[in-house]
């Protein structure tokens, strides 16, 4: 990969000069000054990042990197936000080559967060990169996932109310981001947030058995099991989740058993029990792969990830 990047010309490609726009001496400006000294600058940032060219041909990588950190800082201060997305890209791609796939993946999107503000012909070939990467990164934390519960015999904890509330704090917003995946997630988590959220929620609950809306029944309970989770309630929360995941299972739809699955482990987590968190997890995960649902198998992982990383 080493010789792409440098065959291609990738470092090339932030080049591109600067405008000559001769002044005569005595009509120099505040605005005029500030515009050579730009140029300066933007000649510094090419400089640099041929200094890190250099040092990415000699191997010496941590030293490119740092090279190439002074050029986005140059960049940042210039406010050229195409020429620090090229810079990031390049990062992301000497981080790939260095087998830094975390680090290459988070250069990527910042990259791809800065192309998204202009028009660049790369955006396209960048997006291809980070769902290649995130797919790879997937798979890696799915197995380790899967290694952890079937080498690990965690045992059960007592956790007091204050550590349950913690644990919640600490994934709640990747908790809101696995309800979001349920089909008519938006209107019943507008419930939630009412004065008497439970309430309401069991009024659309009854009025969807009524009508025999099978999958906003299951949904309902869900989102009634995360307003429990919410109060700390979560023997409660266990309880809807589980019916959930029955009424999903009853009607067959996977994606609804997915995202069931993964908030009984996470309300098992909280609850302190650990040695049933990984099943429903590498369960939930199967589930996305049957799918091929890529983003609800990423979801899963920063869920995973968030409680994992102690």
């Amino acid at each position: 990969m080493k010789e792409t990047l440098l065959i291609t010309g990738v470092f090339d490609r932030i080049s591109g000069g600067s405008e000559d726009k001769p002044i005569e001496p005595d009509e120099y400006t505040i605005e005029d000054y500030q515009e050579l000294f730009n140029e300066y600058r933007g000649a510094e940032a090419e400089i640099l990042i041929n200094i890190a060219t250099i040092y990415f041909e000699e191997e010496d990588i941590n030293k490119s990197m740092k090279t190439l950190e002074k050029a986005i800082a140059i960049y940042k201060e210039l406010q050229d936000v195409n020429k620090q997305a090229l810079v990031l890209d390049l990062m992301g791609d000497i981080n790939r080559y260095n087998n830094k796939n975390s680090s290459a993946l988070k250069n990527y999107r910042e990259a791809y967060a800065s192309y998204s503000d202009v028009e660049s012909d790369h955006k396209n070939e960048l997006l291809e990169k980070i769902k290649e990467l995130e797919v790879q990164q997937s798979a890696g934390e799915a197995q380790n996932i899967y290694n952890y519960g079937i080498t690990s015999n965690v045992p059960s904890e007592v956790r007091t109310p204050q550590e349950q509330s913690s644990d919640y704090l600490k994934i709640r917003e990747n908790i809101e981001e696995v309800i979001d995946m349920l089909n008519g997630a938006d209107t019943y988590l507008s419930y939630a947030k009412s004065e008497d959220p439970m309430q309401d929620l069991e009024s659309a609950y009854e009025m969807s058995s009524g009508i025999g809306d099978n999958t906003g029944i299951s949904t309902l309970l869900l989102i009634m099991g995360y307003v429990s989770l919410e109060k700390s309630e979560t023997n409660d929360a266990l309880k809807y989740f589980n019916e959930g995941l029955e009424k999903f299972q009853d009607i067959d739809d996977k994606m609804g058993e997915a995202v069931s699955r993964l908030l009984i482990g996470t309300a098992d987590y909280i609850n302190g029990n650990m040695d049933k968190v990984s099943s429903n997890f590498r369960k939930s995960i199967e589930l996305f792969r049957d799918l091929e649902d890529i983003d609800g198998e990423n979801i899963a992982m920063k869920l995973m990830n968030a409680i994992y990383e102690e």
